[in-house]
């Protein structure tokens, strides 16, 4: 995990830019997620910083019930409710002792795990609702290498379907960013992928840049938008079991 990028500044970027979207986009469908529109993104967004809030002040053997965490309103009183929750994350984040244990998805962690976590929630949601109104800004570079990073060490462990994807078993997929240095090998097995960095020949290879590549994972992108060598199938078997 990084120690060295601005987690709290990055969040704070995006929460200004998925905050000036406009009520008149309220109503767009999200293209690449089935069934969400600009108003349910921002309201699922603002939902996790107040959950999330919760998880920093929480005893860590006391998760906070969802239940717990309001709904959000209907309209363009999303934006305001939206607004608040990220306003008083942000705050949370900055008060709260970086080596303090806290609840999370992945069991007990330091502050700086929500930290991360953040920032790579709202840049994503930030994109999803770009490309809803026209073409998506790309994500900071240094925020998705660290993004690629995090879906190998926290999500692919704890969220990954691997019975959807026995067809990866023994495969190996190459990551090669095209606009800074980062390289990734990932070696797929049937309960887990061992991933290194540098050069290597995997079974099928994606060249692109680092928002690309991260988008690629999480299913933002199909395998079209970046270049492709071997294999494209185990790209969309990625897809499919990466039920982030």
């Amino acid at each position: 995990m990084s120690t060295t990028l601005p987690y709290n500044d990055l969040t704070t970027v995006e929460r200004d830019r998925l905050g000036a979207i406009g009520a008149a986009s309220l109503g767009l469908p999200i293209p690449h997620v089935e069934g969400w529109t600009v108003e349910a993104l921002i309201g699922h967004t603002g939902w996790v910083a107040r959950f999330v809030t919760a998880a920093l002040a929480a005893p860590v053997d006391e998760p906070p019930r969802r239940s717990a965490i309001p709904e959000p309103p209907a309209g363009s009183d999303v934006l305001e409710w939206f607004a608040d929750g990220a306003a008083t994350l942000l705050d949370t984040l900055a008060s709260t002792p970086d080596d303090k244990m806290c609840v999370s998805f992945a069991g007990p962690q330091p502050a700086t795990w929500w930290q991360r976590r953040m920032a790579h929630e709202f840049a994503m949601h930030r994109w999803d609702a770009q490309a809803a109104i026209g073409p998506a800004d790309d994500i900071d570079g240094d925020l998705a290498r660290d993004g690629i990073d995090e879906v190998f060490e926290i999500f692919v462990p704890t969220r990954f379907q691997f019975d959807e994807a026995t067809d990866l078993v023994g495969k190996t997929i190459h990551l090669h960013a095209t606009d800074a240095e980062g390289e990734w090998m990932i070696e797929c097995h049937a309960d887990r992928m061992d991933v290194s960095s540098g050069h290597g020949k995997g079974d099928v290879a994606a060249r692109g840049s680092m928002s690309d590549l991260l988008l690629l994972l999480w299913s933002r992108i199909p395998a079209s938008r970046v270049e492709v060598f071997g294999d494209a199938s185990l790209l969309t078997s990625f897809q499919t079991a990466a039920t982030f």
